[in-house]
């Protein structure tokens, strides 16, 4: 047999390894996603940084829209018988509890309205607190109806807002609720020790309601399943714009959990 046709007893020059290609092409994938990660951050931070013009109309209709809201502000406070009707309404209904959701203004340019909210913990739309019905409050009530719904909860809706949408305030962070250690660390000193004793207290509007409600962050409930409804025609006494304000702030609850 002639030599030409002989296999030559060589290795290749180069070992060829599917370990480093491997390795390389994970490499270039997460290059790639990195890459893609930081074009996504870039072009938001132009976004949020790039002067959007704005018409002058804009800046007039904000100005007329706080004006009307001034007025408005000024003629209700301005009413004699607000406290006594406020008086009289939270004797009509539940003395105790009130739970408050904005449900409109994403943008309210009457600085004492927007200062309500700060104080209230609603800064945005879908925010929702629980308050005590007393005079003060529903004199800011009286000032912000026409951004909010209100109504007295029951024991069911308090118990789902907690353990559904509850999140608590732990050192200037908003953290979930975890465990009842959690809420014994922060407020067994008050004797709430667990979540149904922050439930009661809510409900019962106990001497430690206010401690209880400060560590609950507000809830931020979604738009409701089925939609807003029309408003309905009644007397204040018996529900204002939106009916029945027991019944009907628990349907809301249950559409918007």
């Amino acid at each position: 047999m002639s030599d030409k046709y002989a296999v030559p007893n060589k290795l290749p020059g180069k070992t060829v390894s599917v370990l480093k290609h491997r390795k390389r092409r994970i490499l270039q994938d997460e290059a790639v996603v990195t890459q893609k990660k930081n074009d996504r951050i870039k072009k938001r931070t132009a976004t949020k940084n790039h002067h959007k013009f704005r018409r002058a109309e804009s800046f007039v209709m904000g100005y007329l829209k706080a004006e009307r809201t001034a007025k408005r502000i000024k003629q209700t406070i301005l009413r004699t018988n607000v406290t006594e009707q406020s008086a009289k309404s939270a004797e009509d209904c539940n003395p105790k509890l009130l739970f408050v959701m904005r449900h409109a203004g994403k943008k309210i340019f009457d600085k004492t309205t927007s200062d309500i909210f700060k104080s209230l913990r609603m800064g945005l739309r879908h925010n929702a607190v629980f308050l005590e019905n007393n005079k003060e409050n529903q004199l800011l009530l009286r000032v912000i109806e026409p951004y909010v719904i209100y109504g007295n909860p029951s024991l069911s809706s308090i118990r789902e807002l907690v353990f559904k949408k509850g999140f608590a305030r732990i050192e200037g962070k908003k953290t979930a609720i975890q465990s009842n250690t959690m809420v014994e660390e922060q407020l067994g000193d008050k004797g709430v020790i667990c979540l149904e004793d922050i439930i009661h207290e809510i409900a019962t509007v106990g001497p430690n309601f206010a401690a209880v409600n400060d560590f609950l962050c507000s809830f931020m409930l979604s738009s409701p399943s089925n939609g807003w409804q029309k408003k309905v025609s009644v007397p204040f006494k018996r529900g204002g714009e939106y009916g029945d304000r027991g019944s009907a702030i628990n349907e809301l609850i249950a559409r918007c959990l």
